[in-house]
């Protein structure tokens, strides 16, 4: 193969490659933004939101980088037919990787999300059943009783003789 063979690449190939670069670039960064908003939403923190921003960074990292090279794939396998219809047939199949891949960039977004939010609700548990146990050592009863009071019920008066409960 001669440097010139190299270099030749019929025009349709280029095109096709221009306008696959521009695709998985636009929705790649569209994936990045929203994805960042997307995961945001899920947490309160400061914190959270620097991680959501992280996680979204990687997640189109991963995006551009199989995207790009499948647009390359494409853009070697041999296809035959008319120029336009060889072009067409690229940028298709091209969508079609884009979209797929876009759907699996998502399902691992929302995936990050749900972890998020159940990681809120069990420290929401925590902190509740935490204050619970400091109600019990403060002298009221918890029960579980559905038929009891939504208050805090005082725990049993000390008879005479009995030691008082401390706190």
């Amino acid at each position: 193969m001669t440097r010139r063979e190299v270099i030749l690449v019929d025009v349709g190939t280029w095109y096709y490659m221009f306008a696959g670069v521009v695709a998985v670039v636009i929705v790649g960064r569209l994936l990045a933004y929203s994805g960042k908003r997307y995961l945001a939403a899920a947490g309160g923190g400061t914190q959270d939101r620097e991680s959501a921003g992280s996680v979204a960074l990687l997640v189109s990292v991963l995006f551009h980088l199989v995207t790009l090279g499948l647009t390359a794939l494409l853009a070697v396998i041999p296809f035959s037919g008319t120029e336009a219809r060889v072009f067409l047939l690229r940028i298709g199949m091209q969508l079609i990787l884009v979209g797929t891949a876009y759907a699996i960039a998502l399902r691992m977004l929302t995936n990050r999300k749900e972890e998020a939010a159940v990681s809120e609700f069990d420290a929401h548990v925590q902190q509740l059943r935490r204050e619970s146990a400091m109600q019990h050592r403060n002298g009221f009863e918890v029960t579980r009783d559905a038929s009891a009071d939504m208050a805090p019920q005082p725990g049993p008066k000390p008879r005479l003789g009995e030691p008082h409960p401390g706190p």
